[in-house]
């Protein structure tokens, strides 16, 4: 049975918080975040819902930097109606996003059929079968590509003011769309302004450019605002493909999107 929950964004930045209940306690504030893998919750939360920590790992944030996470064992998470059971938690003393009180990722998100609607502010999250049949779903969908097993980033072709075609990374977590400074110098994208992006290992330097267009899927979007910055190397490096971009909310915003993680199919549609 599907689940449509009412989300809402926050003032300072626009990203999607959810309610959710850890070990039957809450409900929380969590941030939607498919940049991120296990989910995240406070230190202070972790001692809240009694949840110990099991083990110690380094997490990539923003920039290349290395992040210490101590994992625990969640006996259930409950986002809506749709509960997982017995879940890894990633514990941290402060959150990457900076806001609620923990961050849903693609620990939890991997067992169902994900729909973002901006335009409406729901989520609906659904069992893998409910979409069999769905025959606009499944002809205008596209294969859903994940970095790797254990870096399950969301990777997305575009093609940049159509010239060529790069990968980007589907983030609800990022409030801006970001582009390398290789395609910004290939684009030509001028960047008069200095900006800051709020990375999972604090603040990282930039600067604001305008792209002609951006297509994904069979939606033109154009004039698109980006930030130009250097953080891709590292992550490059760490998950073995070379990609340019990060799809943020200002260009998220425009669309409905549905990922459906046990079949492997993604699907965006514009308004």
């Amino acid at each position: 049975m599907s689940t449509t929950i009412d989300f809402r964004t926050t003032e300072t930045q626009p990203f999607i918080l959810l309610p959710a209940f850890i070990n039957g306690i809450g409900p929380f504030q969590f941030v939607l975040d498919t940049g991120a893998g296990v989910p995240i919750i406070t230190e202070e939360l972790a001692k809240t819902v009694a949840l110990q920590n099991v083990e110690v790992k380094e997490a990539l944030g923003a920039g290349g930097k290395k992040i210490g996470v101590s994992i625990g064992l969640a006996g259930s998470i409950i986002v809506g109606g749709s509960k997982v059971e017995n879940a890894k938690v990633g514990i941290m003393e402060t959150l990457p996003k900076c806001v609620g009180e923990g961050v849903i990722g693609y620990d939890f998100l991997k067992h169902f059929v994900v729909t973002i609607d901006y335009m409406h502010n729901t989520l609906t999250l659904a069992a893998p079968d409910e979409l069999a049949g769905n025959d606009t779903f499944l002809s205008a969908s596209m294969p859903l590509k994940l970095a790797r097993p254990d870096r399950p980033i969301i990777l997305v072709d575009v093609l940049v003011d159509g010239r060529n075609t790069y990968l980007f990374i589907l983030d609800t977590g990022a409030s801006q769309t970001v582009v390398s400074p290789a395609l910004s110098q290939q684009m030509g994208v001028t960047s008069p302004q200095g900006d800051i992006i709020l990375g999972a290992a604090g603040p990282v330097a930039s600067s604001v450019g305008m792209l002609k267009s951006l297509r994904i899927g069979d939606s033109l979007l154009e004039n698109v605002l980006v930030l130009v910055s250097d953080i891709f190397s590292p992550l490059n490096q760490a998950v073995g493909a070379t990609m340019h971009g990060i799809l943020g909310y200002n260009v998220l915003r425009r669309f409905k999107i549905t990922i459906d993680y046990p079949n492997e199919k993604l699907q965006f549609q514009k308004e």
